[in-house]
């Protein structure tokens, strides 16, 4: 492969930067004070905003939502889904093998009950990483690959942020299982969106339209069930009716567009 393949542009720097930031500041957290450390303070202040919002923020880890908030993207973008399925399964496996293989409790499992916040359903299976976290970085580390523009990163970048801290506020996962889950997230991302974009996949009409099967069928669960969270999914469901519209509108606008230059 030749050299200018494998260089990395000014988004795919910030993405990578993010995520060993991110991986710096949970090893550095652990080692100096602890696995739990941080979880009461930061999941105390969850007050500060109803659980309505946290409860609509950390539904875009949700893993119908960003399959659904692709809709945005998919009609400039024709390798974001290809990328999105590739990013998705390095991601499953590391999330599952530290889950299954590695389980670290829950906060509800350690701590008393009335001592901490509790949004949404309890979470049984392992703690670490977050797997919310991690599928809201994947689908915000595609956004920002895809559209590059920096007003654009900074803002997903703030919002996966907030995605992260709301695992937290609703008491589900420990600040460690957030950055890492984040971080992972981030980099799949990366190796996603540079394969699909190498070997330019979901170009084919046909490809297209197979692919549009997922966010569809997406969109239909989000608007059908709760995600465990239901103060939010009123919210999130407005969201994703509008990504629908929006895709509707812009292909629409295409197909007068080429009817107009016939």
């Amino acid at each position: 492969m030749k050299l200018a393949q494998v260089k990395l542009n000014n988004t795919e720097h910030f993405v990578c930067l993010f995520a060993f930031v991110l991986l710096g500041l949970a090893a550095s957290k652990f080692v100096i004070a602890g696995y739990h450390f941080g979880f009461t303070l930061i999941n105390s202040t969850s007050s500060y905003f109803p659980a309505t919002f946290w409860s609509v923020i950390t539904l875009f880890g949700d893993t119908h939502v960003a399959v659904a908030l692709t809709l945005f993207l998919i009609s400039q973008h024709k390798q974001l889904l290809p990328a999105a399925l590739i990013a998705t399964i390095p991601a499953t496996i590391i999330a599952q093998s530290f889950k299954r293989g590695m389980p670290i409790d829950r906060p509800f499992s350690v701590l008393p009950e009335d001592s901490y916040v509790q949004i949404g359903r309890l979470l049984e299976m392992g703690s670490f990483p977050s797997g919310h976290t991690m599928t809201a970085a994947v689908w915000v580390g595609l956004f920002m690959l895809f559209i590059r523009k920096n007003w654009v990163s900074y803002a997903l970048a703030g919002l996966l942020v907030l995605a992260g801290l709301s695992r937290i506020m609703v008491g589900a996962h420990w600040p460690i299982d957030v950055m890492v889950g984040a971080a992972i997230g981030l980099l799949c991302s990366l190796l996603g969106y540079k394969i699909a974009t190498r070997y330019q996949l979901g170009e084919h009409k046909y490809s297209q339209a197979i692919l549009l099967v997922f966010p569809i069928y997406a969109s239909y669960k989000v608007i059908e069930h709760n995600g465990g969270y239901p103060l939010g999914h009123p919210y999130i469901s407005a969201v994703i009716l509008f990504a629908i519209s929006y895709f509707i509108f812009v292909h629409a606008k295409n197909f007068k567009f080429v009817q107009g230059r016939a």
